[in-house]
């Protein structure tokens, strides 16, 4: 009897050994999931934003997180919907043509003026900061150019990634608030 209850007991555990559990669903986010109605300009001055340069380390699909000193943590479950460098870009564009009143901001035009903008540093921080650092160069159509360094550090309100996502996008419009003013 004892035999034949230590087999069955090793049968469960053989079964149970088989049996793995399924990994959590990945979740998608959008930078720029609020886009602002885009206003019809009358204008000829056009300014281009150049692609946004990022560093490798945010060329990745997935979030990532500092998690403290020189450690960053990409997160297994966490994803952008998009690449991170298109969607800033994306909201940059949108930000800037709702801002100001007198130049069309686009992604491409010839002969005009232009903004070429350099992200250094972009993630939340396990201490519940947000940092948003560069430069961003503005380049006019007879030569100049005027270099901007930013550095936008915030406190994180809440934890989690879908928190930290909607303040990342609002750095962001911060970012062209200053592009703004210093055209």
């Amino acid at each position: 009897m004892q035999k034949m209850f230590t087999l069955i007991v090793f049968c469960f555990f053989l079964m149970s050994c088989g049996i793995t559990s399924q990994a959590p669903v990945t979740t998608y986010y959008l930078l720029d999931a609020e886009p602002l109605a885009q206003k019809q300009k009358v204008t000829s001055a056009r300014i281009k934003l150049e692609k946004i340069n990022i560093p490798d380390y945010l060329s990745t699909n997935q979030l990532v997180m500092r998690d403290s000193g020189h450690i960053l943590i990409k997160a297994s479950y966490h994803s952008w919907a998009d690449s991170l460098d298109d969607a800033i870009q994306r909201a940059l564009l949108n930000d800037l043509n709702n801002l100001n009143e007198q130049s069309e901001f686009v992604g491409w035009c010839s002969g005009c003026d232009s903004i070429s903008v350099t992200i250094e540093h972009f993630y939340p921080a396990a201490e519940g900061t947000l940092l948003l650092s560069g430069f961003f160069e503005l380049y006019s159509k007879d030569g100049e150019t005027k270099l901007f360094r930013f550095q936008l550090v915030n406190n994180l309100s809440t934890d989690g990634y879908a928190n930290a996502v909607k303040q990342m996008r609002e750095q962001v419009g911060t970012l062209a608030a200053q592009i703004n003013h210093a055209l």
